[in-house]
């Protein structure tokens, strides 16, 4: 039954990234090597799709068996994600963006039952890069 939620689930993220991904496409370019009003919709688009495509190949692949076993489930896990995000974003603005965005991550991907060490890394890699998207790249403040 796990199988057929992911594969629902696969889908439907996937039309949504797709969609995403062809709206994005529709604004105008940048200007002067700055990126346009349809970069992050396009960006973020693309990253739904990869992530969908890669639900998709687990759920027919048989991967994802026994992914619900653990000690939150269902509404219990949906809460606890929930919560999450409202810390998050009382936290805004008192706390640091990389270190309050950085245990966001951690925490998030241990509640969907990561290993310690792999979440620290992806939660760190996804931080580092968000960082110096904005800060290096887009030349915008985080603060």
């Amino acid at each position: 039954m796990t199988e057929r939620k992911d594969l629902a689930v696969g889908a439907v993220c996937l039309g949504l990234g797709l969609t995403l991904v062809a709206t994005g496409l529709r604004f105008p370019s940048g200007v002067g090597g700055l990126p346009g009003p349809g970069f992050f919709p396009v960006a973020i688009g693309a990253v739904v799709c990869l992530l969908s495509a890669a639900l998709l190949w687990q759920a027919r692949c048989g991967g994802a068996a026994g992914a619900e076993a653990g000690p939150l489930h269902g509404k219990r896990r949906l809460a606890a994600a929930l919560a999450l995000l409202a810390g998050y974003l009382l936290l805004w603005g008192a706390v640091p963006f990389a270190l309050r965005t950085f245990v966001f991550l951690l925490a998030f991907l241990r509640l969907a039952q990561e290993r310690w060490r792999s979440a620290a890394v992806v939660s760190a890699a996804l931080t580092a890069a968000v960082v110096a998207a904005f800060q290096f790249g887009l030349r915008v403040s985080l603060e």
